[in-house]
């Protein structure tokens, strides 16, 4: 019964605030009479997008986008999570690099979209590269933050209980007490990668999310651009909630 309870506390502002938007949107659309190539209806725009589920087109997009996104995902926490760790530990480490990750921390992933099609072509290389630009730094700053906000009590506890070396200090003391930090990280650059798939797949994709809508704009769809942001808006939501579920998990 309390589950219940609680994932229809959960769920129940989503579904608010999606009634909300739309009978906003419908205002809008009234008051202004705009034109349906700049602002379709609600009716029509959820015509789209059933229409795309029942042909099955929009899960080809998503299916496309969501596996250029974890495998950059996954590539940027298999290289920030240890260097995080690293840096986090070790303070001279930290000096050595700090400035190299504050040059390249600013720079958008748009910027990079040129050096990734001289680098990679116009293939899947360069849109997972892009893509793991967006999640690196989220990850790796929270991983370092994780590791620097550890109560040193427990470090020596664990040092006086037998982990005498640090790769025992860093699996039994230090990684678990920094984990729930680490997984706001890896929520946050889940977002960002999400946030960039836009991005990425305008390195001359054929198939995903930001496809679709770039594609919607270049015929003057403003349904389908509209889907398509529908669309990545859920799929953040449902992946979020993930996040959230194993944060809990851990905290």
């Amino acid at each position: 019964m309390n589950n219940q309870v609680n994932t229809a506390s959960t769920v129940l502002p989503y579904i608010y605030a999606g009634i909300f938007i739309v009978l906003v949107w419908q205002s809008v659309v009234s008051f202004t009479n705009a034109h349906v190539t700049l602002l379709p209806p609600p009716l029509l725009t959820a015509q789209t997008f059933f229409k795309l589920i029942v042909s099955g087109e929009l899960f080809v997009h998503i299916s496309a986008s969501l596996g250029r996104v974890i495998s950059a995902w996954l590539l940027s926490s298999l290289v920030a999570i240890p260097l995080g760790l690293a840096m986090g530990r070790w303070k001279r480490f930290e000096q050595f690099l700090d400035p190299v990750v504050e040059l390249f921390r600013p720079i958008s992933p748009l910027a990079w979209i040129p050096l990734a099609i001289l680098w990679f072509g116009i293939g899947e290389t360069g849109k997972i590269f892009i893509i793991f630009i967006a999640t690196f730094f989220p990850i790796l700053l929270n991983t370092i933050s994780g590791v620097k906000s550890v109560d040193p009590v427990l470090v020596r506890a664990g040092q006086v209980l037998g982990c005498n070396n640090d790769w025992a200090l860093f699996t039994k003391v230090i990684l678990p007490a920094a984990m729930p930090t680490i997984i706001v990280g890896l929520r946050i650059s889940f977002g960002t990668g999400w946030a960039a798939i836009i991005a990425a797949e305008l390195v001359a994709a054929q198939v995903g999310l930001g496809y679709l809508i770039s594609d919607g704009m270049e015929i003057l769809r403003s349904d389908l651009v509209l889907v398509g942001m529908v669309t990545i808006g859920i799929l953040g939501v449902m992946i979020d909630a993930v996040f959230q579920f194993l944060n809990n998990k851990f905290a």
